[in-house]
């Protein structure tokens, strides 16, 4: 089992929990699905679908996470960028994860507009992203971000797109704020030679990423960094999911 990030750790949590409120059985599309971390828990929740990224290796690696939902029919991981995407079936949910905050106004207008076309009545696009603009640092740079969101932005999204927001809530708080610094070290250290590429080549490698102690742990660090031991810390996410200090906002958005 490949042992996860603290925080990629809890925002999984909270995406079961919200899963369980959702229906039984959905069809998805996942917009930047990397290595398949998240369309693997939507699988297993009862979902079938679709993954999506522009990142070659990602998707190499999201085939073989998934493998077994490919084979039975459930789910197919295509190497393309979004924009491009066309499909003539709609979808009960449209989930992203770190990937709007990559988006300029005019492409997060495109990007919008073309989740509505491609979502259900009623369907929800569900939301991940960086937040607290006060923690703009280092992983922002090297990832090519446009911005960190705050709450009051969701409102504004979903009263420009006619989205209506089921449900809301700041993620990982205080854990990544506490291991921020310690993050900032690791990422400077592994990755600042990213800062020299364009903003769309960031956005790729952004989709796959090895950072020791960041986004790659040794295998032993499994005693501790798993959803068992870090329960508690879920738990205390909830207690303050209304913080703004949060560095990620969980988002649901209903078509109207």
């Amino acid at each position: 089992m490949k042992v996860q990030a603290p925080g990629t750790i809890l925002q999984n949590l909270y995406l079961k929990k919200r899963i369980r409120k959702w229906r039984r059985k959905f069809s998805f599309l996942e917009v930047g699905a990397g290595v398949g971390t998240m369309s693997g828990i939507l699988l297993k929740q009862g979902g079938r679908g679709t993954g999506i990224d522009l990142n070659e290796l990602a998707c190499f690696a999201n085939n073989r996470e998934n493998q077994q939902f490919i084979q039975q029919g459930f789910y197919r991981v295509l190497n393309n960028d979004f924009f491009a995407f066309d499909s003539s079936n709609k979808f009960d949910v449209i989930v992203s994860m770190m990937v709007i905050e990559h988006l300029s106004p005019s492409e997060l207008d495109e990007f919008l507009t073309k989740c509505k076309l491609l979502l259900k009545k009623d369907g929800l696009l569900v939301l991940f992203v960086p937040a607290s603009n006060k923690y703009w640092g280092i992983e922002d740079e090297i990832a090519g971000h446009y911005k960190r969101y705050e709450f009051a932005d969701f409102e504004e999204l979903s009263e420009k797109y006619s989205l209506t927001i089921k449900h809301m809530a700041g993620l990982t708080f205080p854990l990544s704020n506490l291991l921020y610094p310690i993050s900032n070290f690791f990422i400077r250290k592994a990755e600042s030679y990213k800062l020299k590429l364009s903003e769309k080549e960031k956005t790729i490698l952004s989709g796959k990423r090895d950072v020791p102690f960041k986004t790659k742990f040794p295998g032993f660090l499994i005693i501790i960094l798993n959803e068992i031991t870090l329960r508690p810390l879920h738990w205390l996410q909830m207690i303050f999911s209304k913080n703004a200090n949060s560095m990620v906002i969980y988002c649901e958005l209903k078509n109207e």
